[in-house]
């Protein structure tokens, strides 16, 4: 166990710095919902990494996974509420400016990288072949 606190003494400083971005964004205001936020991310890399051909895509792979995810945070609302009535275009526009949003949008992007490396991995090694 020795080797697992050396680990998260090297990643600890980088979560306490995104995590104001993700308990106000992928959470509830005082802890993060990390299951609900765990899926999307997975299921997005997941699809992101059985359609990446070459490794040297990763960084474009990466940023595509953000916006999707980011579409998918502004969409699934409108979707669970049956219309379009409270999306507001200037309020979702502003939250580009704001620390924690692109401090949510920074661990996004890391998690995709790390996600999307990993998932092509075990693609390359499963579906071996031209």
């Amino acid at each position: 166990m020795e080797f697992l606190d050396q680990i998260m003494g090297y990643i600890q400083p980088a979560i306490d710095f995104f995590m104001p971005g993700l308990v106000a964004h992928a959470g509830d205001g005082t802890v993060v919902n990390w299951m609900p936020l765990g899926i999307q991310l997975g299921v997005i890399a997941l699809v992101l990494a059985l359609l990446m051909r070459e490794f040297g895509a990763i960084l474009i792979f990466t940023v595509v996974g953000v916006i999707i995810h980011v579409i998918v945070d502004v969409v699934m609302p409108m979707v669970r509420g049956g219309g379009a009535g409270d999306f507001d275009i200037a309020a979702f526009g502003a939250q580009f400016t704001q620390t924690p949003y692109l401090l949510y949008l920074g661990a996004l992007a890391i998690g995709y990288f790390v996600a999307i490396i990993i998932l092509s991995m075990i693609k390359g090694l499963i579906f071996r072949g031209d």
